[in-house]
């Protein structure tokens, strides 16, 4: 049950932009904040208090709600991705600094123990992923900013999930690479 509560969570957090879109288009965005909200306390339920991502939402969930105050309903539901984002840089880089960095982590929990260079090379894939966070929300914060629905939709409900896989495929590519020289 609390699998199929996350993965349709999951599955809702992923579409959010879409469901920004139909609900600026069909003049609801008195809702939008409320569906954010909703979605991301149940994420938090699901996953338990204590889980490192509840910490994670519960943050954005703050940030969110303070920005919606201060600015109004829909700004602060567009600043959803460059909150989330900023959140997954600030644990991708804080993960440097405090290791095992979050690629070796999964890296470990895939392959069991690794070489000194695999954990170099993990730590190279967590840097790339910070650098990734860092300009995906830098292009949030433009198409929130700028305030265009059409744009801002486009952008973080397509073309920011078309570079997350391309990242995926480029760096499993390299990785391959990588693996069968060593």
């Amino acid at each position: 049950m609390k699998t199929a509560l996350r993965l349709l969570i999951s599955g809702l957090l992923i579409a959010y932009p879409l469901m920004v879109w139909w609900f600026a288009q069909n003049g609801l965005t008195n809702w939008l904040l409320l569906a954010l909200i909703t979605l991301l306390s149940l994420s938090i339920v699901a996953q338990g208090i204590g889980h490192p991502r509840s910490w994670v939402s519960m943050a954005v969930l703050l940030v969110v709600s303070v920005t919606a105050i201060f600015a109004d309903q829909l700004t602060g539901v567009l600043f959803y991705p460059v909150w989330m984002n900023a959140a997954l840089l600030l644990v991708f880089v804080g993960s440097l600094w405090r290791k095992p960095s979050v690629i070796t982590r999964l890296a470990t929990l895939m392959e069991g123990s690794l070489s000194e260079k695999a954990v170099a090379y993990t730590e190279k894939v967590t840097m790339v992923w910070a650098v990734f966070f860092l300009m995906n929300g830098a292009i949030a914060l433009a198409t929130a900013v700028h305030g265009d629905i059409e744009l801002w939709t486009l952008y973080n409900g397509f073309i920011s999930y078309v570079l997350i896989g391309l990242l995926f495929v480029v760096e499993w590519s390299v990785r391959r690479v990588v693996k069968n020289k060593h």
